[in-house]
This record gives C-alpha cells, structure tokens and sequence, in this order.
C-alpha cells in the first residue's frame, strides 16, 4: 500500500513547501542541481581498472537582477539532477517518476525503484528543442510502500 502524504514525512527531510509539494500518496522533488558529464568513465570486467568520469555543475543563470531564482537553460542531451528533499527509506520500497509537466515537452528520465535515498540522482533526457528548468522546480514524484 502507498503511504500517505502525512505518512511520507518521516521518509523525507529538506522540503521546500509542503502545500505544494504533497500529492495523493505522493511527494513531489525539486530539483538542487543540474550536472553535466564532462570526460568519459571507464568501465571494464572486474573493476581494477575503473574510473568515473568527470561531472561539471551548471550554474543557474537569473533573467532579471531582482530575481529570487535562477533558470538553467538547457539544450537537447543528457543531464544528472540531484533533488533538494533527502530520502531515506527503512522499510518500504520507493518509486520516483517524472512528472508529467517534465513529459509533456518531450524530456523525462526514467522511472526507478529505490529501496534507500543515498544517491538519488536521476539522468535526464532533454528533447533536442531544449528544456528551461527554474531552480526548485517540481520534477519527479517519490511514492513510497510497505
């Protein structure tokens, strides 16, 4: 059974607004930061000779000066996000899913299960048109059951 909204907060630390992000049996994620691979990483048979490849933060960039929040402006390919919210699961299975607001122009990242929060990181796919990404924006959906 999902968890509820009020059950989901003792999963969950780092939310921004829970008004706003609390769904039927579902807690929204906002985005922290974008990262982009830089150099390639290199994988082989049993690991000895490893090695990850290079990630670079993009900065987000404000339209106007008296901006709170900035945008990252971001053209067709493969991106990392990280989320604000920390998810930490004890007992219970979790699943994030793109919103709809992410797929409907095209861009999403695939849908995972997580049984722990450590490292949540999900690669995003951006449509070649591009995709404009405010900071703190609603993303993806966690749903947690036990």
């Amino acid at each position: 059974m999902f968890l509820s909204a009020e059950e989901l907060k003792g999963y969950v630390d780092g939310i921004i607004h829970e008004e706003t992000q609390f769904a039927d049996k579902g807690l929204d994620l906002t985005v922290d930061r974008v990262l982009k691979a830089r150099s390639p990483t290199e994988l082989d048979f049993g690991g000895s000779e490893e090695k990850r490849g290079e990630l670079e933060t993009l900065e987000p960039k404000k339209r106007s000066p008296e901006d709170d929040y900035g945008w990252w402006n971001l053209e067709g390919g493969i991106y990392i996000i990280t989320f604000n919210e920390d998810i930490e699961i004890t007992d219970g299975l979790g699943l994030i899913a793109p919103l709809e607001r992410l797929t409907v122009g095209g861009s999403f990242h695939s849908t995972f299960l997580l049984k722990d929060g450590s490292g949540v990181r999900p690669i995003l796919f951006v449509n070649s048109s591009g995709l404009n990404i405010k900071e703190n924006a609603r993303t993806s959906r966690l749903h947690i059951w036990r």
